[in-house]
């Protein structure tokens, strides 16, 4: 579970705790994938389905959760807790409004949501996860669905949501389905090809590789467009879809995904797992091993197929992004003044060996720039 817009301060609002109907589905479309939650003075004037409700306080909850907390601390008296959920087309499924009583911090407020039928976005469009809105392919938000009204059909004329290319430089999709090489399907020149050191030690399935046992799978040379690219423009963004195979690190954490670097001490940056979290180092002067590291939040690493996107801008501002929505923020000095050119893009490990990842790849893919929140969620609906 994952609240979204929460401030910097600990949430010091009542708890809250979610269920739904018998009637409703829990899997598939039509299931619920996103809650909001609106605590106001009462339920008289509510409207079952309608969005962006004026509250006192409101909350987001994706993902699997059913359970939260308001982040703003409310004197006792009596309320009205009004929720509203969504499934992965952006279909209201389920709507209800209750009574409630706040007699202290701790009370947990209670609602059962019933089953609501509302119609979800057009073919055209994808459903953002982080807005509850219907997106075009473009980006741009579309027809009926935005705030106040049903999350319903977007406008039409539109195109089917597609991956972001502008600024892409580096993309795996592992479909190659055997041998030892994963290309470079950018279409940027020249290809970073991998290579896998032990070709025995992984599976290839239908559009994934799965590393079974420790290898490492590296360009054989200098990753110098990586280099070259994110060097002149001092931005950066590393997208992954991978399903880890256990939350427990192999080696010495991070177990890296995705490096550019020489061995276990010297990278330019990279992606990695530390048991039930992800982790980032970017390099910058006087730190060549990418200090600080930062890490996602606690339970973020499941043992699921999950999009993870990092991005560093040129004045410093990093976000990781968790299945479409920002998870962690931090705010890095320095440059890319002092990243080594002939470091090698490896995967999986690090070239010395001793950092293995375990775990299945479905996609990475490396820009010259910070994608925004919006391009981070058209890539997650998009899939892999």
């Amino acid at each position: 579970m994952l609240l979204c817009g929460c401030g910097g301060s600990e949430a010091a609002g009542p708890s809250f705790e979610v269920s739904f109907d018998s009637s409703l589905a829990r899997s598939g479309l039509g299931a619920p994938t996103r809650v909001e939650l609106y605590l106001l003075d009462d339920c008289g004037d509510v409207t079952l389905g309608e969005r962006g409700v004026p509250a006192i306080a409101t909350a987001t909850i994706v993902k699997d959760g059913t359970a939260g907390r308001f982040q703003d601390a409310l004197t006792p008296g009596e309320f009205g807790i009004y929720g509203v959920a969504q499934d992965d087309d952006c279909a209201v499924v389920a709507a209800a409004c209750a009574p409630v009583t706040i007699e202290a911090e701790g009370d947990v407020l209670a609602l059962t949501l019933s089953r609501f039928d509302a119609p979800g976005c057009a073919a055209e469009q994808f459903c953002s996860r982080q807005s509850g809105e219907c997106v075009d392919g473009s980006g741009g938000a579309g027809g009926v669905g935005g705030a106040g009204g049903l999350a319903g059909a977007g406008g039409m004329g539109g195109t089917s949501p597609t991956r972001v290319v502008d600024g892409l430089i580096v993309h795996y999709d592992f479909d190659e389905g055997r041998g030892s090489k994963v290309r470079d399907k950018s279409g940027v020149t020249p290809p970073l090809d991998l290579t896998i050191d032990e070709p025995g030690n992984v599976t290839w399935s239908q559009g994934h590789l799965t590393i079974d046992s420790g290898t490492v799978l590296r360009t054989l040379g200098a990753a110098s467009k990586v280099y070259a690219n994110v060097a002149a423009s001092n931005e950066i963004t590393l997208e992954v879809w991978v399903k880890p195979s256990s939350l427990v690190s192999v080696g010495i954490p991070p177990d890296r995904i995705v490096s550019m670097s020489s061995d276990a001490g010297q990278r330019n940056f990279l992606l990695g797992q530390d048991a039930t979290n992800y982790a980032v180092r970017f390099r910058t002067p006087g730190q060549n091993n990418g200090n600080p590291t930062v890490a996602t939040s606690a339970a973020s690493a499941q043992l699921s197929l999950t999009h993870v996107v990092y991005t560093h801008r040129a004045d410093g501002s990093e976000v990781i992004y968790i299945d479409g929505l920002e998870d962690t923020t931090f705010e890095r000095t320095g440059d890319t003044s002092t990243w080594d050119a002939s470091f090698p893009l490896v995967l999986g490990n690090e070239s010395d060996a001793g950092r293995e990842w375990l775990g299945e790849f479905h996609l990475v893919a490396i820009y010259d720039r910070a994608l925004s929140p919006t391009e981070v969620d058209q890539n997650f609906s998009v899939g892999p």
